[in-house]
């Protein structure tokens, strides 16, 4: 039936520099995860600690890894993740939409037995990014106008076999980000006058499981990510258009410097087999929100140079989820999920590059497998984050927000192809 079943407006001309760490604080500090790494695990609402019949479970739990089949596996797709966040400010009353633009990503996955005891398997994906893009009259241009996130994660990974109830594996994580920032200077009424930040960086990080059978219908799964520093060396600012009488106030172009980082997650997941057909499990996860208490960015050639160090203080964050898959038959298999998503952020840091909320979600899947060894999977998971209200306080000057309510709604959708041989 399954291929691999086991046996976040300024007139001091440095203070822009700051928006940029605002921007990567709020985008860094919850609710830029571009959704569950697979479409089978999409469809089961990302409840994967303990779920294997999908080899994402190489970036969920490289424990279980041990616990396929003897057959090696492939396991490839695409994923799109669309924020739709309307903005309503409090005094102007004036409502914004975000322009649509769905945030593609993808996966891929393999595994291989060595021999009874030991498996080996590779991840590559994109599990957190965000593209925010307002219109470029919106009342708080110039706090943001544009912001993108994009992030590949690489993991070789290698899972032992202690019996055949228990196994245990690590990987290593070599990480790959790429960010666009882009907002109006609140000085000048044109509003083709802007500041862009472009950078990249990279880190690495480990991650580690263990997976274990406590009976023949049930399964836990215990996992860890480390936290992930990307380190922006050659960044880049530019200014756009700016006056002529001003011109010595902004370089053309400057060098950008900084660290922005993602937190490390602890998830303990549960899987129960409740009949041959109906497998259910649950997930709850902590992520380490709260290391993001500042962060600093240096800009120029000479060190100390326009240095801002912007405070967040963001807090851990919980999530609760569970998924249920009914094997209908030998070529359907249909799944359900449902998410629960705790912000870390407090009201009092709302930006509107990624406003966040707590979040709900649902999720629905299918498998059609053609052969025992080939399957199409497809999901689709919607979620209602909690409106927000943000308060502009001029006396915070690392608190860069406008004042209203936001509201957000996410769409992610996930199409791949299962193989084994």
């Amino acid at each position: 039936m399954f291929p691999y079943c086991p046996k976040t407006r300024l007139h001091d001309p440095s203070l822009p520099f700051s928006w940029i760490a605002l921007s990567f604080l709020s985008a860094s500090a919850g609710g830029f995860q571009s959704g569950p790494q697979s479409a089978r695990t999409l469809g089961m609402g990302g409840a994967s600690t303990a779920y294997i019949r999908d080899l994402a479970v190489i970036y969920y739990n490289p424990g279980a890894l041990a616990q396929l089949d003897s057959l090696t596996h492939v396991s490839v797709g695409g994923l799109a993740n669309m924020r739709r966040t309307s903005f309503l400010g409090t005094d102007s009353r004036r409502l914004a939409d975000q322009e649509l633009s769905p945030l593609p990503g993808g996966y891929l996955y393999a595994s291989h037995a060595i021999n009874d005891k030991v498996s080996v398997g590779l991840s590559v994906n994109t599990p957190y990014g965000y593209d925010t893009r307002w219109p470029s009259d919106w009342e708080g241009r110039s706090v943001v106008q544009q912001a993108r996130l994009n992030t590949l994660f690489v993991q070789p990974t290698a899972s032992v076999k202690i019996n055949e109830n228990f196994s245990i594996g690590a990987g290593f994580v070599y990480a790959f980000g790429k960010m666009t920032q882009q907002y109006a200077l609140g000085q000048y009424d044109a509003r083709d006058v802007t500041a862009q930040f472009t950078g990249t960086g990279s880190g690495m990080g480990y991650n580690v499981g263990l997976y274990g059978k406590t009976a023949d219908k049930l399964a836990f799964g215990i996992s860890y990510r480390s936290p992930v520093t990307l380190k922006v060396k050659d960044g880049k600012a530019t200014y756009n258009n700016v006056p002529a009488l001003d011109a010595g106030r902004y370089a053309p172009s400057a060098k950008l410097r900084t660290e922005f980082n993602m937190p490390g997650a602890l998830a303990v997941g549960m899987a129960d087999n409740v009949t041959k057909k109906l497998l259910v499990t649950f997930d709850f996860t902590l992520s380490a929100w709260s290391r993001y208490d500042s962060l600093t960015f240096n800009v120029g050639d000479a060190p100390g140079l326009a240095t801002r160090t912007a405070g967040r203080r963001y807090e851990d964050a919980m999530a609760f989820r569970v998924g249920g898959e009914y094997a209908y038959s030998d070529m359907f298999t249909f799944r359900v999920g449902a998410s629960y998503d705790e912000t870390p952020i407090r009201d009092e840091f709302i930006t509107p590059d990624l406003p966040d909320g707590n979040k709900l979600g649902g999720s629905l899947g299918v498998s059609v497998f053609f052969s025992p060894k080939l399957s199409v999977d497809a999901a689709y998971q919607y979620e209602h984050a909690a409106d927000r209200t943000s308060r502009a306080n001029q006396s915070k000057s690392s608190v860069n927000s406008v004042g209203g309510t936001y509201r957000t709604r996410v769409h992610t959708a996930a199409l791949g192809l299962s193989y084994s041989f």
